[in-house]
């Protein structure tokens, strides 16, 4: 018999679905054959009708539509992304989606070396280091994301193979279900951040134009080619002057603004796909409360809640670099806005864009926090009904399974460093008044100056 083997029971499983041989009935009969590895779908049957992966509630199906939009901006470089079958998600380098990859990673390499170089001519401040750091995390951002797609074919088809289970009775698909959760998350993010970088388009428009006009010694007419050679003089330090470099220029810079998000929302997604599954273990142990229960259903939980822990683990272990990065990054960029609070700013739009960018990044960095750690709160949910179990049906499986919710850290976590609980959060936040109490010394001689002179 070729291909991979299965464990075939004595006795009906309800968790893989494959269907007892009636060799008694029928001893001529030969047991079924396994299809050839390469039309193989997650370890069915050749007896058996394959799924139809497009009308379960997969998380593969609830996020494939943003994964394959980020795409576009060179994020997860993988083919395949948007069938129905995660068994044809595969990665490749000498793919079409690798090559925009690349690309796009040229030009963050070519913006933060013109920045770098600026930087030297002018000399490193606190302040004026920010654009370095933001072109350093989405150029990382590449990096782990390639790495990422890397193993994403293998996490997909684990994940999928695992949360079959969960489609079918006794489980119920709650009120809303993973793609309308997925789907919210990502449009309150996207919609918050272009908000952000249209304000921030607006504000350095608007600050431009007003110069120009309220100063006698600039002759200059306001020009969109005099914009950006006075707003993006460091890009093109490096690089020759051209309308078309600097449309490109514009483009690329709102392409990293949407990578940069991403990394959260795209934590955001996994947190979501992961929690709702131990959402969905919580809601049939309640349903079992006041009903008699015989042990075989506890083996079966138990054993639902060990294969979520292992999908936990092996999702973790792929995307715990992109969870650090992440976590460093709003570290330091919500740091950097508190530090210009106390700035005076020239015109009421500047306070307008700084406002809504600082609330938007506290509220972002909470909700990436908040949404990693209902995995945390929802693998321990069902522990007021467990510990309530009537002593007619109390066993050892209950107590295993009470033990293993009180004592494993189901949470994804920053390459084993921390893990994204809600006391994380509230450790992060100690964490930034401190630093930001230190920086606000420091930075005392420079509010002293107030702003520079307009005409300068």
């Amino acid at each position: 018999m070729k291909g991979p083997t299965l464990n075939l029971r004595k006795t009906p499983s309800k968790d893989n679905g494959v269907k007892q041989v009636e060799s008694l009935a029928k001893p001529e009969t030969p047991p079924p054959k396994f299809v050839e590895d390469s039309h193989l779908a997650f370890n069915v049957l050749a007896s058996e009708k394959l799924p139809n992966y497009a009308s379960l509630d997969l998380f593969h199906r609830a996020v494939f539509q943003l994964m394959f939009s980020a795409q576009c901006v060179g994020i997860m470089p993988l083919v395949g992304i948007r069938e129905s079958n995660p068994r044809r998600v595969r990665f490749a380098y000498k793919s079409i989606p690798m090559l925009v990859t690349l690309i796009f990673m040229a030009a963050t390499s070519i913006m933060f070396l013109s920045m770098f170089t600026h930087l030297i001519k002018i000399g490193i401040t606190a302040k004026n280091f920010v654009g370095l750091v933001f072109f350093g995390c989405v150029l990382a951002a590449y990096v782990v994301f390639i790495r990422l797609a890397k193993k994403w074919p293998a996490v997909v088809r684990f994940w999928t193979r695992t949360e079959m289970v969960f489609t079918k009775p006794p489980y119920e698909v709650p009120r809303r279900n993973l793609s309308r959760r997925v789907q919210l998350a990502a449009l309150a993010i996207i919609g918050l951040s272009l908000g952000e970088h249209g304000l921030y388009q607006v504000s350095a428009i608007l600050s431009y134009t007003r110069r120009i006009q309220m100063c006698a010694n600039i002759t200059t007419v306001p020009s969109f080619s005099n914009y950006m050679q006075t707003n993006y003089d460091y890009v093109f330090q490096l690089l020759p002057y051209s309308p078309i470099i600097a449309v490109l220029v514009l483009l690329i810079n709102g392409a990293f603004t949407i990578v940069w998000n991403y990394m959260d929302l795209f934590i955001m997604m996994i947190s979501k796909g992961l929690s709702y599954r131990f959402e969905q273990i919580t809601a049939r142990i309640r349903k079992l409360e006041h009903e008699e229960v015989c042990e075989s259903v506890f083996i079966q939980i138990r054993e639902h809640f060990v294969k979520m822990c292992e999908l936990l683990e092996f999702v973790d272990s792929a995307m715990s670099s992109l969870i650090l990065l992440s976590c460093v990054n709003n570290l330091y960029f919500v740091c950097y806005q508190l530090l210009n609070v106390f700035n005076k700013l020239r015109w009421p739009i500047n306070y307008v864009y700084f406002w809504y960018s600082l609330l938007y990044l506290i509220g972002r960095t909470a909700f990436v926090f908040l949404t990693a750690a209902d995995i945390n709160d929802e693998s321990k949910r069902g522990l007021g009904v467990l510990r309530r179990v009537s002593s007619r049906s109390w066993c050892v499986e209950v107590e295993r399974l009470i033990f293993q919710m009180t004592t494993q850290t189901v949470a994804l976590s920053g390459k084993k460093f921390y893990f994204l609980t809600r006391r994380l959060l509230f450790g992060m936040a100690g964490t930034i008044v401190t630093y930001e109490l230190v920086l606000l010394q420091f930075d005392e001689p420079n509010r002293r100056k107030g702003l520079q002179p307009l005409c300068a």
